[in-house]
């Protein structure tokens, strides 16, 4: 499955090394906006060379822009990395990221940012998440594709779980934490289910007179996505490093 995929890891520690020996990118998210809106690099490792800095959005307002992209474009050009990944989607990082994409294009270096900011960096690879709740998965990804092209789609692979009230207008459900999902399933004993058009498991139960519908990924689901990505033509996946640990991509 890994052989024609750029898979790019977040992690960090020694999951980056084993991330680096599995012979995989890593993003290292050791930068983030900070809560004053300024650039801010904790450590970057040594061995970063071709991996891809990571910007974390701490919710600050930046000021300066063009100060902070090139910053952050100096400190993975000082690390040797191959590009940077910005991990925000507020509306008040819509300059920053065109700045982003400016100074990452300028410098010969690739950005990736979430499909909700794709209008603001025409130069930059769009990360598309693969947790979707309706229609159709590869008619989701096949519009993508026409949209922005083989070479500027890269796809996130996540083990998500929500719980949906049935009916539900929402896309987005309540989101289950690990334990909380095991619980659940204990709780109802009910049979899960695989969708091929979500790609994705799930099951029903009933509380209080309300029907409630969970949707989940686990390996099985993220691997199945990932073969049909690639089926698809897209050859940049991205997960953290538990998901891809789970997928025994190590």
């Amino acid at each position: 499955m890994t052989s024609n995929i750029h898979w790019m890891i977040a992690a960090a520690g020694t999951d980056a090394q084993h991330t680096r020996q599995a012979g995989f990118s890593c993003v290292h998210f050791c930068s983030r906006v900070s809560e004053d809106g300024t650039f801010s690099l904790t450590a970057l490792p040594a061995s970063s060379r071709g991996d891809y800095l990571g910007i974390a959005d701490s919710r600050g307002i930046p000021k300066h822009s063009a100060v902070f992209a090139r910053e952050a474009v100096s400190a993975a050009q000082n690390r040797h990395c191959a590009g940077i990944l910005a991990d925000f989607e507020r509306p008040l990082l819509q300059e920053l990221t065109t700045c982003l994409d400016r100074e990452a294009q300028q410098q010969g270096l690739t950005l990736f940012i979430p499909l909700a900011l794709a209008e603001y960096a025409p130069h930059a690879t769009v990360i598309a998440d693969t947790a979707i709740s309706g229609g159709c998965l590869e008619e989701y990804f096949s519009d993508l594709l026409s949209r922005f092209g083989a070479e500027r789609l890269a796809a996130q692979l996540t083990c998500s779980c929500m719980d949906f009230p049935l009916p539900c207008a929402s896309p987005n459900g309540t989101v289950l934490s690990a334990e909380q999902f095991q619980a659940l399933r204990q709780a109802t004993g009910s049979t899960v289910f695989f969708s091929r058009e979500l790609c994705a498991k799930y099951f029903t139960y009933t509380r209080s007179d309300q029907a409630h519908f969970v949707l989940f990924d686990d390996a099985d689901t993220l691997q199945a996505k990932a073969q049909l990505l690639t089926r698809l033509g897209i050859q940049c996946l991205l997960a953290v490093y538990p998901d891809a640990k789970a997928m025994k991509l190590f």
